[in-house]
């Protein structure tokens, strides 16, 4: 019984402290108005995968044949401050690759140029911040014309920052839930008071 807690307190703390690397890939295509993506658990056990399309309600996500969901525009400022990254969370890696049509296109030559030296700029950037994240940013010229970005992105966290997060934010719909609560009761007595 005794080598049963030693084991479990053992495989605890390793996941408590493993490294758990979620890697997103994107691939969009300016012409088809399609956004594939993937998310995935080191980059081998899938979690999500599907497609996007812009269309003039919103964003439409398809994660199955048969399921969808919109992502109105008008409600992505307030879902994105939803969404805070934790301290916790670290980058590890943004690869990505834009195929471009003009290739001889001298001005098309020079944009492409100018991604690149933005690019060597972010890198320095953000590898003060983050010295163990991998950047790389690529672009293609072809002569036919075309719009495409590739994209990989991962972070890294362990058990202990995920539980924190996930704890923060159960503390936070609790003192909303609480407030909404107070306030509720407030208007009610106010009420039955200016009915007395």
């Amino acid at each position: 019984m005794g080598e049963f807690f030693v084991y479990s307190f053992f495989f605890g703390a390793l996941l408590t402290f493993f490294p758990v690397f979620v890697y997103a890939d994107l691939y969009l295509d300016v012409a088809a108005n399609r956004g594939w993506f993937s998310l995935s658990l080191y980059h081998r056990l899938r979690l999500v995968k599907g497609y996007a399309e812009v269309r003039r309600e919103g964003i439409v996500l398809h994660l199955t044949k048969k399921k969808a969901y919109l992502l109105p525009f008008s409600e992505m400022a307030s879902a994105r401050k939803k969404f805070e990254i934790t301290q916790g969370f670290q980058p590890w890696r943004f690869h990505q690759v834009l195929e471009l049509g003009g290739a001889d296109d001298v001005r098309m030559c020079m944009v492409a140029a100018a991604i690149r030296a933005i690019g060597g700029t972010l890198y320095g950037i953000a590898k003060e911040k983050y010295a163990a994240i991998s950047l790389q940013n690529n672009v293609i010229l072809y002569h036919e014309a075309r719009l495409r970005i590739s994209a990989q992105a991962a972070t890294v966290f362990n058990g202990l920052v995920l539980s924190m997060a996930v704890g923060k934010k159960f503390l936070e719909g609790i003192i909303t839930w609480m407030k909404e609560r107070r306030s509720t009761a407030l208007w009610k007595r106010r009420r039955r008071s200016s009915q007395a």
